[in-house]
């Protein structure tokens, strides 16, 4: 094969990588082919070499360069909303919880019915603990 043809499967795969959400394998695979385009200009008559270069580079970049490429995607943060969001977040008795009966508070601006397994007096500041329902399952 010549510098061309590698170039142009190169270029392929980086078109596949890019149409696909594959998280950067045909990238690896077109590095290992760019490496053997340039030994097919320098050692034009050595197939064998060729593709032994690629498979080698190919395999390499998979285990080296793959996994830094998913660890800088990935440092992506993800923001809980809806109800996700109240999880671990403060809130203010506006009435009394007992044990045995519900009570309310205010969190994010919002009214929620609240429930907890100790007695918790009105102004206190609890912690959503979970969301069953309509209900909020609060701690001090």
């Amino acid at each position: 094969m010549t510098l061309i043809s590698w170039l142009i499967f190169a270029l392929v795969l980086i078109i596949c990588e890019v149409l696909t959400s594959s998280v950067f394998f045909f990238v690896c695979i077109a590095i290992g082919s760019i490496f053997a385009g340039f030994i097919a200009y320098y050692f034009a008559g050595m197939l064998w070499l060729q593709i032994s270069v690629f498979i080698l580079i190919s395999i390499l970049s998979l285990y080296t360069l793959r996994p830094i490429f998913k660890r800088m995607i990935s440092k992506t943060k993800t923001t809980k909303s809806n109800v996700d969001a109240l999880i671990d977040a403060e809130a203010v008795v506006r009435e009394e919880i007992t044990s045995t009966k519900a009570g309310s508070v205010k969190i994010f601006g919002e009214v929620w019915r609240a429930k907890s397994d100790t007695d918790i007096k009105i102004g206190e500041i609890v912690k959503v603990k979970s969301v069953e329902g309509t209900s909020l399952i609060v701690k001090k």
